[in-house]
């Protein structure tokens, strides 16, 4: 008997050693996973997934988002990766990101981060991981955007997407819809309701971005710098903004040779300096295209500012971002005794003073050819 118990106490024992190991070996396992995942979810890892997911669905326009559409858009979200795993009870979840255009110059600011939970979206179109998008098409939708908290298709009228090259809303519903949505799994990219979801801001993610408790509105309607982790996003949606725009002022060598005279309307800077932001770059390429193209071109590279502030202060700002221009293209190749710069301040304005759009305009460089 005594050896019978002996023997039991010998296997429990073991028994016990065996689950203790598997348990902490558990523990590791999911102690690494959370790591990994909290890697994989974090800001940075969010936005640039966010940049890759709407690069890839804007790079077959036949297949994504109608340029037309895009252009009319007064915001964008984009939700990357929505998974089965992060799916909660009773509902779907996802984190991602809302840029909106800056009054009257169509670029998009600062994003801000948002969390959408509920409805039926995600993966009726198959996969285990859902991109979603949505534009935001109009000022009621943009001000449901930035209330704490709304449901998509009961406060806020939706729709799902069309897709294709040049698939303009010619409905009732697109025509009137705040909200277009769709979603993009295992390669498949399809127009979908988010009917019954509601969408939050995220003020966790944005202190994580922004380094201090910062409101969605705050981000979207201020002048908020963008943050360094999210510049690749902000250039990769100023790229496709404006198709019409970029089309008509894309020969630039064009409207040197004919008018003598060209507005380079996509060579932005960081506010209030002369700093060129980097979805300026396209712009300027196409530039330095054209000078090349026509070594014999002596260009002067003129600055324009708005109204607000001082006389001298808009002087110095417009002559420096002539300068910045002009040093741009010298450090690209063109012979630097070709080109000259020269800012006139608030002179020569091309649109009204009193509105965000008109002051966008005369903020501004433009391209001069010197006959001599």
């Amino acid at each position: 008997m005594r050896g019978r118990k002996t023997t039991l106490n010998g296997f429990w024992a073991r028994r016990s050693r065996l689950t203790y190991a598997a348990i902490t070996s558990l523990a590791l396992i999911g102690a690494t996973q959370l790591r990994a995942q909290r890697a994989e979810t974090s800001p940075d890892k969010r936005l640039e997934n966010a940049r890759l997911s709407f690069r890839e669905v804007m790079h077959e326009p036949d297949k994504g988002i109608p340029h037309d559409l895009f252009d009319k858009a007064r915001c964008v979200v984009i939700i990357p990766g929505v998974k089965k795993a992060a799916f909660i009870v009773g509902g779907k979840y996802g984190r991602g990101f809302v840029s909106c255009r800056r009054g009257g110059t169509g670029r998009f600011g600062a994003p801000a981060a948002v969390r959408i939970e509920g409805g039926s979206y995600g993966l009726q179109i198959g996969g285990s991981s859902t991109d979603v998008f949505m534009l935001i098409m109009n000022e009621s939708g943009m001000g449901k955007l930035l209330s704490d908290k709304f449901t998509i298709g009961g406060e806020a009228e939706a729709a799902a997407g069309p897709v294709g090259r040049e698939a303009s809303a010619r409905t009732d519903v697109m025509l009137h819809a705040e909200i277009l949505s769709w979603s993009r799994s295992r390669g498949l990219f399809a127009g979908l309701s988010l009917e019954g979801s509601t969408l939050r801001p995220d003020e966790s993610e944005n202190e994580k971005l922004y380094g201090r408790r910062i409101s969605n509105k705050e981000i979207l309607e201020g002048d908020v710098p963008v943050p360094p982790a999210a510049r690749p996003l902000i250039a990769e949606l100023n790229r496709y903004r404006n198709e019409g725009e970029r089309r008509e002022h894309a020969d630039v060598g064009a409207s040197l040779g004919e008018r003598g005279r060209v507005t380079l309307s996509n060579v932005h800077f960081e506010t209030g300096r002369a700093d060129l932001t980097p979805d300026s770059e396209a712009a300027l390429n196409e530039a330095l295209n054209a000078l090349k193209e026509h070594p014999e071109w002596k260009i002067r590279v003129e600055g324009f500012t708005d109204s607000q502030g001082s006389q001298d202060a808009n002087l110095k700002l417009s002559s420096d971002r002539a300068d910045a221009v002009a040093n741009w293209l010298a450090d690209h190749g063109v012979d630097r005794n070709r080109l000259s710069s020269k800012g006139y301040g608030e002179a020569r304005p091309v649109g009204s003073n009193s509105t965000r759009e008109g002051r966008a305009k005369n903020r501004r460089v433009e391209l001069v050819r010197v006959r001599e």
